[in-house]
């Protein structure tokens, strides 16, 4: 419990977590407006703006001005009147302008990328998420396994690494040889010394 809130106390998680909870928000509210029940002019909005305008640039039927758009509106009130599901008022646009009419195209073919995209796409950052969070989690666990270590550079430059805790034989070794790299440099120093009391 304790390694998941320190997980969640580094920014990039939290704002993982926050995303997750904001997504999921929004579908909770999408749900519920569309569990209630929708007044007529509701209805024909949302189905006409599932619908493209056969003669207008990019717009849909529920917000195109034009004659045929207007046209359109009143048969899907009217098929609304006579009991017909949103479905199949819908099919019955695209059984008449084919693939087309529809703002969002069926998942079949070509358009089958459209709607895989974005899932692959979620279930990729799913997968960053996730691995990063467990390469958090095992460099966490390796700082806390491995013993505490201080590099130390010796006279000849190269780095030696002691460990925090010592046995007497490592200590007896390090000694040894921290007593002959003193000897190496104790006539260099003898030198100096002679040197400047001329």
């Amino acid at each position: 419990m304790t390694k998941w809130l320190s997980l969640l106390r580094r920014p990039s998680m939290a704002v993982a977590v926050l995303v997750f909870v904001a997504l999921g928000v929004v579908w909770a509210v999408t749900a519920a407006r569309a569990g209630a029940q929708q007044t007529t002019d509701e209805r024909v909005y949302a189905i006409a703006s599932q619908l493209q305008c056969p003669v207008c640039n990019g717009e849909s039927v529920a917000d195109a001005p034009s004659a045929v758009a207007q046209e359109m509106r009143s048969v899907i009130r009217e098929k609304i009147g006579e009991g017909w599901s949103d479905q199949r008022i819908l099919d019955y646009f695209h059984q008449r302008y084919g693939d087309t009419i529809l703002e969002t195209p069926p998942a079949r073919g070509f358009t089958a990328i459209i709607w895989l995209g974005p899932l692959l796409m979620l279930l990729a950052g799913a997968f960053i998420v996730w691995s990063a969070a467990r390469e958090w989690n095992r460099r966490a666990t390796a700082a806390e396994a491995v013993p505490a270590r201080v590099a130390t550079a010796g006279s000849n430059g190269h780095s030696r690494t002691t460990r925090a805790a010592l046995s007497d034989d490592e200590r007896r070794r390090y000694l040894a040889e921290l007593r002959r790299e003193l000897d190496l440099d104790e006539p260099a120093s003898a030198t100096a010394s002679e040197e400047a009391s001329r």
